[in-house]
C-alpha cells in the first residue's frame, strides 16, 4: 500500500489521519493523482472510494488555480454527509466560501458556484441549476464533476443522474472541440461494483483500458 506521503504537499497529508492508503486507493492513486482522465471506479460501499474522489479534487486544488469541482450524490443525506466532512477537511486548506452546498435556490446557488472551488448537491440540484448551462458561466466553468453512487443509475435517481451525466459530457465535449484556453471538463465516477462497468464506463468518457477500475465485491479492506 502506498503510504499518504505520496501526496507530496504538507497541506494535503494532514487532511488524512492514517498512515496509509488501502489497497483500492493504491490502485487507482495514480490514474486520480497523476493524471487528467476521465476515470469509472467500482467497489463495495464501505471501501473507501471517497478518498478516491478526494484524489481527484486534490489535482485540481495544486494544479489549476481555477478549478472547480462539483460534486453529485443522488440522495440528499450523502451529499449532507460529504459537505460535512469536505467543509471540515478541505476547509481547512481552502478560504471561506470555497467549500459549499447547494440550496436548490438558483440565484443563490450560482453566486455559491462562482465563489466556491468545491461545490456539494444532490443530482436534483445539479439538473435545476445545469439545465440552462448555456446561459449559465458559473455551470461552464466547472472542471472536475464527481458523481457519486452510480450504482443507482437502475433506481428512482436513475432518470435524473442519466441526465446531468450525459448534460455534463456535453459540455466536456464542446469545451474539447474549443480547445485552446477553455479549461477542459474531467469526468469521474463513484460505484458500488457494476455488471455493465465497461458500458457505463464508455458512455462517461472512461477508457476500458485506462480509466476503469471495477472491483470484486468481495474486496473489502480490512478496517
Amino acid at each position: 500500500p502506498l503510504p499518504i506521503s505520496v501526496l507530496g504537499e504538507g497541506a494535503l497529508i494532514k487532511l488524512y489521519g492514517f498512515a496509509e492508503f488501502n489497497p483500492i486507493q493504491t490502485q487507482t492513486f495514480h490514474h486520480l493523482f497523476k493524471t487528467d482522465k476521465n476515470c469509472l471506479i467500482c467497489a463495495p460501499s464501505g471501501s473507501g472510494k471517497s478518498a478516491c474522489a478526494e484524489f481527484a479534487i486534490m489535482r485540481m486544488l495544486v494544479n489549476d488555480p481555477q478549478g472547480k469541482c462539483v460534486y453529485v450524490a443522488p440522495k440528499e443525506e450523502t451529499s449532507a454527509n460529504t459537505y460535512v466532512d469536505w467543509s471540515k477537511r478541505f476547509g481547512s486548506i481552502l478560504r471561506p466560501g470555497q467549500v459549499v452546498q447547494l440550496t436548490g435556490e438558483v440565484a443563490p446557488d450560482l453566486k455559491l458556484i462562482a465563489e466556491a472551488k468545491i461545490i456539494v448537491c444532490t443530482a436534483k440540484q445539479w439538473d435545476t441549476i445545469s439545465r440552462r448551462w448555456r446561459q449559465r458561466k458559473a455551470v461552464q466553468s466547472v472542471t472536475l464533476f464527481v458523481v457519486d453512487d452510480m450504482h443507482f443509475l437502475g433506481g428512482d435517481a436513475g432518470p435524473i443522474m442519466e441526465v446531468i451525466i450525459s448534460r455534463m459530457r456535453f459540455i466536456s465535449t464542446q469545451k474539447q472541440q474549443k480547445g485552446g484556453d477553455a479549461t477542459q471538463l474531467r469526468m469521474i465516477g463513484l460505484s458500488a461494483s457494476l455488471a455493465n462497468a465497461r458500458e457505463v464506463g464508455e458512455w462517461m468518457g472512461v477508457s476500458s483500458s485506462k480509466g476503469l477500475f471495477n472491483f470484486s465485491p468481495k474486496v473489502r479492506p480490512i478496517p
